[in-house]
Parts: structure tokens; C-alpha cells; sequence
């Protein structure tokens, strides 16, 4: 058995809501997962989870991880490659085939905390808190997307087939149409491919 099967296992016996439909190529360290009751993480075929500091040629600076809450979601398409992502999930973050993104990149669909100052405060010193005063939307990111280092994406946001993300880009809200380049913080569309 290669060593690439071994991780493979390893996550599928460590981890009973992480899928791959076919082949992964794990990169240096494991991913790390935190997937409490529902939440699910789908990887299609060809996947490539690269945490590989020591040997990669790219500006490595984080591993990859994979958060979700209770029902959140993840799914990536075949043949797309992180280096060095976080990705978490309060709903649902759909990744399309193909797709490069780059190191220190955060792509979440949640608020993670409260907007409510009273809300928060129970938050943050351990109180029972209205959990559904967090806001959640979906993400939808389309195929042969390009998702340039240190990029930061939203809740609610749309991103078409063929984009370019420049590099330490914010995309804080909005639906990019395909074959756009966006950029900026906040981004907008700033060439059309």
C-alpha cells in the first residue's frame, strides 16, 4: 500500500464524515478536519491537499483544514488543489472542478460570532447564547477558478466558471459572472477575461 493510500485511510477511519470519490493526493501533513455531528466533507477525484512546507514551491505558509459546523457542508470538485486553504462551513461551500487556491486563503460562510453586542457578550463569556443570530449563506465557487494567495471569501458570495481571484483580494458579498478577474478590498470585477 503507497503512502498516499495510508493517509487516505487514515482520515477515512478518523474522520466518518469525510468522503473521496476516487483518488486524493494528500501533500506533506494531514489535513486537519473538524467535522462535529452532521457536517460533511466531499472531495471529488484528483483532489490535491498540499501542506507540504518542506518541499513545496509555492509561499506555504499554513496546512490545509476543513471546518464545519453541526450541518454544514463542503464539497470540491475533481481534479482542484489547495495549498495550504481553511475552509469552513456553517451552511454550504461548494468548490467546482479544476480549481487552484492559493496559501493563506480563508474561504467561510458564516459570521462565525453574533452581530448583536448582547448576543456576543454571552459568547464570548460562555453563556447560552441564540446560535441562529449567527448569519450563515452559502458559497458557490464555479470550475477553473483561480483563487489567488491570501485571499479572504465571504458569506453569500458567487464566484463564475473561469474567474481569477487576485492576490490578498476581500470578497465580502456580491455574484462574479464567469471569466472575470476580480480584485481589490473590497473586490469588484476589474477585467473581463
Amino acid at each position: 500500500m503507497t503512502f498516499q493510500k495510508l493517509k487516505k485511510l487514515y482520515i477515512e477511519m478518523r474522520y466518518k464524515n469525510v468522503f473521496f470519490s476516487g483518488k486524493i493526493n494528500i501533500l506533506g501533513k494531514l489535513p486537519h478536519f473538524k467535522i462535529p455531528k452532521n457536517g460533511i466533507v466531499e472531495f471529488g477525484n484528483n483532489v490535491v491537499l498540499n501542506s507540504d512546507f518542506a518541499n513545496t514551491n509555492t509561499a506555504l505558509t499554513y496546512r490545509c483544514k476543513f471546518v464545519t459546523g453541526y450541518e454544514g457542508k463542503i464539497t470540491v470538485g475533481e481534479n482542484t488543489m489547495f495549498n495550504g486553504v481553511c475552509v469552513v462551513s456553517y451552511k454550504e461551500v461548494e468548490i467546482g472542478a479544476n480549481c487552484q487556491i492559493a496559501s493563506s486563503t480563508i474561504i467561510a460562510d458564516t459570521n462565525f460570532h453574533p452581530v448583536d453586542p448582547i448576543e456576543r457578550e454571552k459568547q464570548v463569556t460562555g453563556q447560552d447564547f441564540s446560535f441562529s443570530s449567527v448569519k450563515n449563506a452559502q458559497i458557490k465557487i464555479g470550475n477553473n477558478v483561480w483563487i489567488g494567495w491570501n485571499c479572504t471569501v465571504l458569506k453569500g458570495v458567487e464566484i463564475g466558471d473561469n474567474c481569477i481571484v487576485a492576490a490578498g483580494s476581500v470578497v465580502t458579498t456580491g455574484v462574479y459572472l464567469e471569466n472575470s478577474i476580480i480584485a481589490g478590498n473590497p473586490a469588484k470585477v476589474v477585467k473581463k477575461i
